[in-house]
């Protein structure tokens, strides 16, 4: 390879690899992280760089080794069948769902959509629906988090819908809400039908309320820095959504110790919160070495859901 690009990698230290890295990453070999100055990711004259290793893709190979069989009559029968001309026209047999007909023009409630819902924990189907109770009273689905007015939940669960929105959505409700709303062909008061899940709040040793309290008075993460290795399950895009929503900044490189030490020892600056993984622990040896802390993911998760900083409970020793 040349190209200035490479010749400041190179410079800066900055690991080179090829494709095959690459693909061996997305098949599920996280060693390539680990070792990308192998000579197997530094070779960049393969004649097929996209050529999958064999052992880590044998499991969607076994099908390809085991022969069809298929019986002569289903041959003679799949040969009889007339070829369709692009003349006739393709009428696709899958159907979108539709909402009720006519719902568009039957929305009650203001024009402007002042209900902006996002739904989570249900199947589609039941979205289906409660889209169609939405739609009815004149309210809408948010496009983002950020734009939502209510997350309809029937239960505390941790997906980023959740998590994301106990930072920043005012209102979290059961479904029932928009079900007597309907009946009542208007929107309802929110404060009988708040999320109550005891279950949860006993298992997380959290309240809701009080999460989305703390969450009003001051976003979780303010004045926060974050720096994710990239091996992070969930993945960085997920982590990067519940740490920005709760106010924080994820940095796109990873911090050297000087940079580290700068922050902790000047008050003006925001401080840098290391979150890894046991796989990555192997980039964070040196800070490790150093006593400086790294968490795990649930700082953040848990973090979010209870709306408090544990700096204590999930550090790698």
């Amino acid at each position: 390879p040349s190209g200035m690009k490479f010749e400041k990698a190179r410079e800066w230290r900055v690991p080179c690899v090829n494709i095959t890295w690459l693909c061996d990453v997305l098949a599920g070999n996280l060693e390539a992280l680990r070792q990308p100055q192998h000579v197997r990711y530094t070779t960049f004259s393969l004649a097929d760089p996209f050529a999958p290793d064999r052992q880590l893709v044998a499991n969607l190979l076994v099908s390809w080794k085991v022969p069809i069989r298929i019986s002569k009559e289903a041959l003679l029968a799949s040969r009889n069948i007339p070829k369709r001309k692009l003349s006739d026209g393709i009428q696709s047999s899958v159907k979108k769902p539709r909402l009720e007909e006519g719902s568009l023009s039957q929305r009650r409630g203001p024009g402007d959509a002042t209900h902006r819902v996002i739904f989570t924990g249900f199947e589609l189907f039941q979205v289906h629906e409660y889209m169609k109770k939405l739609y009815f009273l004149g309210g809408e689905v948010a496009e983002s988090v950020h734009k939502c007015t209510h997350l309809v939940a029937n239960k505390v669960t941790r997906t980023v819908k959740f998590l994301t929105a106990i930072s920043v959505v005012k209102n979290i409700v059961m479904p029932n809400w928009l079900e007597d709303s309907a009946k009542q062909q208007r929107f309802l008061d929110e404060g009988a039908y708040l999320l109550r899940d005891a279950e949860a709040e006993v298992l997380f040793s959290f309240s809701l309320e009080e999460s989305m309290n703390r969450a009003r008075v001051k976003p979780l993460f303010q004045g926060l820095f974050f720096y994710l290795t990239p091996g992070m399950c969930p993945s960085l895009a997920t982590m990067r959504s519940i740490i920005e929503c709760a106010g924080g900044r994820v940095l796109t490189k990873q911090p050297g110790l000087q940079r580290l030490a700068e922050h902790r020892n000047n008050k003006n600056l925001p401080d840098i919160i290391i979150i890894s993984c046991e796989n990555d622990l192997h980039l964070c040896r040196e800070y490790l070495v150093r006593g400086i802390e790294v968490h795990n993911a649930e700082f953040v998760l848990t973090g979010a859901l209870t709306q408090t900083l544990d700096y204590e409970s999930y550090r790698f020793t």
